[in-house]
């Protein structure tokens, strides 16, 4: 039996409000999945304000879903507990500063030193921006005191994924070894990544430090580090790697 006109145009009715992959249907689905996603943000980021004014254990989950303008059961719906929160506020924004890094283009007309200053000082400013220092202190003291849990793990991919972004920057340089042979970008990263660490560890501990001061510090130990490790005339005049096409 053949579909009439309006059997078909049921049909393409039915078909607009076919069921989307996020299990809402069709443009009422979408509209309500933007939604949730604006309040799980806004949820997110009056936690964090909040985390920043009171800290982290002082800050009951009511506490921020009334800051949001929700109920207590949809932040914890949304989060499970704060800790979810904190891998939320970590994580994405950590994605976030790696998607809109500006470091990326190797330069070859300044020292390699001013180099990888500009890389862990935006490395700084963007960590900053994403949580306030009172913020790092609780995370970081929680994911030692716990390494298995969900939060430890978060930090091990952002560290993971830090190092990946650091590597990519180094491996387009010719990274030329006192003795000529050229390093090997991974391990060069780790060297500098691991005292970029310790040097912010320290930062956020001190409540009066600023940025200038800890991005002083961290020249003063890169700076040696550099010369160890790099000939003089690479320091001076970084050259990137040459292509295929370059070395033909």
């Amino acid at each position: 039996m053949k579909d009439t006109r309006a059997q078909r145009q049921g049909m393409a009715a039915s078909d607009a409000t076919a069921i989307s992959p996020d299990g809402e249907h069709g443009a009422e689905g979408s509209l309500r999945s933007r939604k949730k996603a604006r309040r799980r943000e806004e949820i997110r980021d009056h936690a964090r304000r909040l985390f920043g004014e009171r800290g982290v254990d002082a800050t009951a989950m009511a506490e921020i879903a009334e800051a949001a303008g929700v109920s207590t059961p949809t932040v914890f719906n949304y989060f499970g507990n704060k800790d979810g929160i904190l891998i939320a506020i970590i994580a994405e924004g950590a994605q976030k500063a790696r998607e809109t890094s500006n470091v990326l283009e190797p330069r070859t007309d300044v020292t390699f030193l001013e180099t990888v200053m500009t890389v862990f000082t935006d490395i700084s400013v963007e960590t900053m921006n994403i949580a306030s220092k009172r913020i790092w202190r609780y995370a970081n003291a929680a994911a030692m005191r716990h390494p298995t849990t969900g939060l430890a793990m978060s930090f091990r991919q952002v560290d993971d994924a830090l190092l990946d972004l650091i590597t990519v920057i180094l491996s387009r340089y010719d990274l030329t070894l006192h003795s000529g042979a050229t390093g090997d970008p991974r391990a060069i990263a780790h060297l500098f990544y691991d005292v970029w660490t310790q040097t912010f560890h320290g930062f956020i501990r001190d409540a009066g430090m600023t940025v200038d001061a800890h991005c002083a510090e961290l020249e003063a130990r890169f700076a040696p580090l550099c010369d160890m490790i790099f000939s003089p005339g690479f320091l001076a005049r970084p050259a990137l790697v040459r292509s295929p096409n370059e070395q033909g």
